[in-house]
């Protein structure tokens, strides 16, 4: 994309004049301007799939177009790639004013989709020649037409006009977004809401599950339409059963390859997330647990971490109910773990606060003993200590709990939990912690929180440090080694 003022298109119109109409219109632009920016057939004309088509005829083929319209199909179908498509096809062939949006649940997956039908344009001269790229959307300003892409957040959809929205991730999406899409329509003859998703991890209370079963409900409607790739009728099925994969997955020996599937299944994913992503089966965990019955266990060695060795210190702090913990790490691509040190406000004892001094003493102490790269910790409530320790040139390095970075940090220590890639002493403290933790999901991803928030809930702030310290190690023994600084500690 050029930098400054954008220079004159071209202001003829597109060389294409099918006699065919709806999807197959729509498969036929494909073919001759779009080009698959990536993975298989990358560069090559985009050829939609009889499949693709029916998606997209659900809508374009109605006798009477429908203003909502829900697909319900699992991840790794090429979405994406057909939205953008969708979209750059509406751009340039549309009604006069067209407007095109694509609704995505965060900022990071708005940016994939834009910049895949940014790619398309780019690989296609016609296409380049007659169009305007800026930041965040494409414009063609001879026609008043624009195709954009936008986080799910109700405020930035406030007096949208669409021809075309796509709201991405419908499973997880909240209802205040869809509400303001679906009541952005009535300006425009003809505008339709495409909500696209697989079930959440909430199957009985989000907006995809809702369209599906106001659909069954109402199939006399013809403002609604619904289609969906699902072996929810299956569940009973175990999760390595083929019929359910092609079931769910029309891509499935296209351009989706076994291998990723086999490579996926639990206990590497959990089961109910498998089902949900994989065979769009509305599906919920049993209990909830962060690890599978029994891993845990298994990847006990029964020792501590020598002294001596490189490693990170984690700290959770809390004021009087949580635990205050303090775990330790060796700093390694596979990492070995072990409890430090808790602190517990004793059973009764309403006035207790957390001895804010011995968990700092305990930390220096930590100090000498290893080869401490990293003291990690949430700064919420503990500024002062970690001021205090970074003053003594201790390596302190805060860890914000925000969704986002949990987010990832708790994906990598299950991935290297139930691949055998960490082990831990076995200390029963830590692993109660880890039982009690279970995960919260939502569109990014899922993360660590308690079953509870009532006070005498069971505690998970050994979990947490285990979060933190597992991310901070593996991450440091990717760094090339740099001149230790040599300091003495008073006794």
């Amino acid at each position: 994309m050029k930098a400054g003022p954008k220079a004159a298109v071209d202001p003829t119109p597109l060389p294409f004049r099918p006699r065919k109409t709806g999807a197959a219109r729509l498969a036929a632009f494909c073919q001759k301007f779009i080009k698959t920016p990536k993975g298989t057939g990358a560069l090559k004309p985009m050829k939609l799939r009889p499949w693709q088509i029916d998606l997209v005829g659900s809508v374009l083929d109605a006798e009477v177009q429908p203003r909502t319209a829900g697909w319900m199909l699992p991840r790794g179908q090429g979405k994406s790639t057909l939205m953008a498509a969708w979209g750059v096809y509406e751009l340039f062939t549309g009604p006069e004013g067209a407007n095109i949006c694509v609704v995505a649940v965060d900022e990071r997956q708005a940016g994939i989709v834009f910049g895949i039908a940014r790619r398309m344009v780019e690989l296609d001269p016609e296409l380049a020649s007659r169009c305007q790229v800026f930041k965040e959307r494409l414009v063609i300003p001879g026609r008043n037409a624009e195709f954009s892409c936008l986080p799910a957040e109700p405020k930035r959809l406030e007096g949208l006009d669409y021809t075309l929205a796509i709201l991405d991730e419908g499973g997880v999406v909240t209802r205040d977004t869809y509400e303001v899409l679906t009541l952005a329509q009535g300006k425009r003859e003809r505008s339709s809401l495409v909500v696209i998703g697989t079930p959440g991890p909430n199957p009985h209370d989000n907006v995809l599950a809702d369209l599906r079963t106001y659909a069954a409900e109402h199939p006399d409607d013809s403002t609604m339409v619904w289609r969906e790739f699902s072996a929810d009728e299956f569940i009973d099925h175990p999760v390595d059963c083929r019929h359910c994969w092609a079931l769910a997955n029309p891509a499935l020996g296209d351009y989706l390859h076994e291998d990723a599937i086999v490579a996926l299944l639990p206990p590497k994913t959990r089961e109910a997330t498998f089902r949900r992503a994989r065979l769009c089966q509305f599906a919920t965990e049993e209990d909830g647990a962060f690890l599978p019955r029994g891993l845990w266990d298994g990847l006990s060695t029964g020792v501590g971490v020598p002294d001596g060795v490189d490693v990170v210190l984690a700290l959770d702090g809390s004021f009087s109910d949580d635990t205050t913990a303090i775990l330790v790490g060796t700093v390694s691509q596979e990492p070995h773990f072990d409890v430090v040190a808790t602190w517990e406000r004793p059973t009764g004892d309403e006035s207790y606060r957390v001895p804010v001094a011995e968990v700092e003493q305990m930390i220096r102490d930590s100090c000498k003993r290893w080869k401490v790269t990293e003291i990690i910790a949430d700064p919420f409530r503990w500024t002062r200590t970690l001021q205090a320790l970074e003053a003594e040139s201790l390596p302190v390095v805060e860890f914000p709990h925000s969704p986002s970075r949990l987010t990832a940090a708790t994906g990598d220590l299950y991935s290297a939990a139930t691949n055998s890639r960490m082990t831990h002493s076995g200390d029963p403290r830590l692993a109660a912690h880890i039982a009690a933790a279970v995960i919260q999901e939502d569109g990014r991803g899922m993360r660590l929180a308690k079953a509870s928030r009532k006070r005498n809930a069971r505690k998970i702030d050994l979990a947490a440090c285990l979060v933190m310290a597992h991310s901070r190690a593996t991450w440091r023994a990717t760094r090339k080694p740099k001149r230790r600084r040599v300091r003495s500690f008073a006794a």
